[in-house]
């Protein structure tokens, strides 16, 4: 899974994750925007096995019931799925229990749904009485902590960047009192004082109307902020408070601003992280370019089939925008992993030693294909917006004018 998501994805970066370096149990609380991908970055990319509770629904199947038990999978069960199901619950607090009295981390979604949005929902109590009852019922909560994490895409798809951040913690011992005189009270409180936490530590818009926008200003600040998370997490609160702060004119005043700036880009066929990018050796990059062409050639040639068959596959089962990503991903995974097997055994059956060891390798070079095309484009867009300042001074000067009064959070 590690290497289908370094495929998947651009960039990765990864800030605080030394927090989760303690060997004691832990409850992480995190957005929710990718459905089960979410989950999956979070347990390939923090540094400690991660057990999560997913949707009950898709544990039907013996063998779905199989394979997600294997990957650390809880069931769990709202309301929708009816009476009979949400009395399943039971076991899956126990369940979870049982994780955390062996020292491991259990990661909660506490909005308890996934979407696109990037609002904040009110917290489900389920959280807070896994919580609690997992640390006053069997007396480990001097090393029980609740831990937040952020978890940042530039967009949802293939090649975006993807930063997750670990945040601050929540020591459960202040709750112990309160929860042998009221439980309902400290779950009520925890669950308050959870949330206070989390909005801490997420990049949220108080409108969820306004997500689009936002995304598209943090996707800006993805280019300038150079993947350095700590900046980008400051920053994007800065971007994330200034929309939120709008008045209802001056978003529509913004949005036509970012959509006037985003067809000149198109236009002129300009990527928006060339015209603060620093200068380059372009002889160094053409050269480098060049060499790797029968490379990349061939990771094409064997792989993008695959890439084409994973995508029609996802586009044509996908019925909501925010499973997208993680039924894209998975099914590339699986697939990649069949995939290579399958070329594997053609180079066996050849028995040309030469032609076993390129197919054995062709992912490899198959990534390496996708690093090519992105900086031959990010090349080909340099070129142009250099060129553009020298023919259309008037254009490009147009262009960076409204970026700047576009990126006006600072």
């Amino acid at each position: 899974m590690w290497v289908t998501l370094r495929v998947f994805f651009r960039k990765v970066r990864v800030e605080g994750s030394e927090k989760l370096d303690h060997k004691n149990p832990a409850i992480l609380i995190a957005n929710h925007t990718a459905s089960f991908l979410d989950a999956m970055v979070l347990s390939v990319f923090l540094k400690r096995p991660l057990f999560y509770f997913v949707r009950g629904d898709i544990f039907k199947h013996p063998v779905a019931m199989y394979i997600f038990t294997k990957l650390h999978m809880v069931p769990i069960f709202s309301s929708n799925d009816g009476r009979e199901a949400l009395s399943k619950n039971k076991s899956t607090f126990d369940r979870g229990q049982d994780i955390l009295k062996n020292d491991k981390l259990l990661l909660i979604f506490p909005e308890g749904y996934s979407r696109l949005s990037k609002d904040l929902a009110p917290f489900k109590k389920g959280t807070a009485r896994v919580a609690l009852q997992t640390a006053f019922d069997f007396g480990i909560e001097k090393e029980f902590t609740i831990e937040t994490v952020c978890i940042n895409y530039s967009f949802h798809g293939f090649r975006s960047d993807l930063l997750i951040r670990v945040g601050d913690s929540l020591s459960l011992a202040k709750y112990k009192e309160e929860y042998r005189e009221s439980p309902g009270h400290a779950i009520a409180n925890l669950t308050r004082d959870m949330f206070a936490l989390f909005e801490k530590n997420v990049l949220y818009v108080t409108q969820p109307e306004r997500t689009l926008f936002v995304e598209a200003l943090l996707r800006m600040l993805f280019t300038e902020v150079k993947y350095k998370a700590n900046d980008f997490f400051t920053y994007g609160r800065q971007v994330c408070q200034y929309v939120s702060a709008l008045s209802e004119q001056e978003f529509i005043d913004s949005s036509k601003e970012l959509h006037e700036y985003e067809l000149m880009l198109k236009q002129y066929k300009i990527r928006d992280e060339v015209i603060f990018s620093k200068k380059f050796n372009s002889i160094l990059l053409i050269s480098k370019l060049i060499v790797s062409i029968p490379f990349s050639l061939v990771g094409y040639a064997l792989w993008h089939t695959h890439y084409k068959l994973s995508k029609r596959i996802a586009d044509k089962t996908v019925t909501r925008d925010d499973f997208y990503t993680s039924v894209f991903s998975g099914i590339g995974g699986v697939m990649g992993l069949i995939w290579w097997l399958l070329l594997c055994g053609i180079g066996y059956y050849i028995k040309i030693n030469v032609i076993f060891i390129l197919l054995f390798f062709s992912p490899l070079f198959y990534y390496g294909s996708l690093l090519w095309r992105e900086e031959l484009t990010a090349l080909f867009a340099t070129y142009r917006w250099y060129s553009l300042s020298k023919s259309k001074s008037e254009v490009y000067h147009a262009i960076t004018s409204l970026r700047s009064k576009i990126k006006s959070w600072h």
